[in-house]
């Protein structure tokens, strides 16, 4: 027992010098006490039964899309390719030739009925949100009005990721003629590859942040939201590097060669949500955040001053008559006296106009 409290002494120093320790173990702490790990199970569900749904329906409109802009669905694929290498096309991927294929069959059977199998996961992530940000229940809307919600969170997400890619593709072309004009050899290389890497992170964050405000709408200080984001960004972009290299080391499995990218994909859609989950905790214990819910709870916990019955005021001091009437009660004089002030004021204000 006296080394476990001695270790506990020790961290709680560290933690006392180190502001960065004492968020990661307030982050650590946190995600546990939410069990994040079982929101993050939770959302899996919803966003594997509603992954293929979303990802025909894209394909579709991108169709239309590409009649009159051609590159139309190679920025799709570039932009699902961002989320999961190598999850479109390629010699492990979804066929991209079977999306196209199937992609006209979205608008016979019915884009609101693919909507409604395609919008669990929005729901699954929003109630995961709410728990990591202690969010008090708030009024749900109805039916109707809760699903035309979840479209415009869907199309504001997914206008917000094929943005960010479309951006980062342009400027990368843009910038290699540069570079390669320059003659700069290797660090030509060395620059191109961290120009990509911080755009990559940026537009990461900019849909972490879309995730918490779209979804959630937590009552949380945007910079702690964007300490969270940055965060989620960081995770994410760890996390498609190490999906890049499970991709390669799996396409000759039996598994994988049994189950095909769906056992890639729920395995990476669940340490996704916890990506998530994780900079939603990030963000929910931030010494930004937790000083706004100090003030807050200072703010309730004030009382409230004396309220006094005007009416009854003046009510006494009627009934009071003379002043060698019986003495009144401190309450009472109080209440007289105010009542005097409010008669002052009124005479004040009357001669004034």
């Amino acid at each position: 027992m006296s080394f476990v409290s001695g270790l506990k002494d020790r961290v709680e120093r560290v933690r006392a010098r180190r502001p960065f320790v004492d968020h990661v173990v307030r982050t650590i702490e946190h995600y546990g006490a939410v069990n994040g790990s079982a929101l993050a199970a939770a959302v899996t569900y919803f966003a594997f039964l509603s992954f293929f749904p979303i990802l025909a329906l894209a394909f579709a409109i991108f169709g239309q899309v590409a009649k009159v802009y051609s590159k139309a669905e190679t920025t799709l694929v570039d932009a699902a390719n961002s989320v999961l290498p190598g999850l479109v096309g390629g010699d492990s991927g979804v066929s991209l030739e079977t999306l196209q294929s199937a992609a006209p069959g979205i608008f016979s059977v019915g884009i609101l009925l693919t909507l409604y199998s395609g919008l669990g996961w929005l729901s699954g992530m929003r109630s995961a949100l709410i728990a990591v940000f202690e969010e008090p229940e708030r009024e749900q809307p109805n039916f109707v009005v809760g699903k035309v919600r979840d479209v415009l969170a869907l199309l504001a997400l997914g206008a917000i990721l094929v943005t960010s890619v479309a951006v980062s593709g342009v400027a990368t072309k843009l910038l290699r003629p540069i570079l390669d004009a320059l003659q700069l050899g290797v660090v030509a290389g060395v620059l191109f590859w961290a120009l990509a890497l911080v755009l990559g992170l940026a537009a990461n964050a900019l849909l972490f942040f879309a995730f918490f405000r779209l979804l959630a709408q937590p009552n949380t200080p945007s910079r702690s939201l964007w300490s969270g984001a940055v965060f989620g960004a960081i995770g994410f972009e760890v996390l498609k590097q190490l999906s890049t290299y499970l991709l390669k080391a799996t396409a000759s499995s039996d598994a994988f060669q049994a189950f095909g990218i769906a056992l890639i994909l729920v395995v990476w859609i669940n340490y996704f949500s916890r990506v998530v989950v994780l900079a939603a905790a990030w963000a929910q214990t931030s010494p930004d955040a937790r000083a706004a819910r100090a003030e807050a709870a200072t703010t309730d916990a004030m009382p409230e001053g004396p309220r006094i019955d005007l009416a009854a005021a003046a009510d006494g001091v009627r009934a009071s008559g003379s002043p060698a009437s019986s003495p009144a009660s401190p309450q009472a004089a109080f209440a007289a006296g105010a009542a005097s002030m409010l008669g002052l004021v009124a005479l004040v204000r009357r001669r004034r106009s």
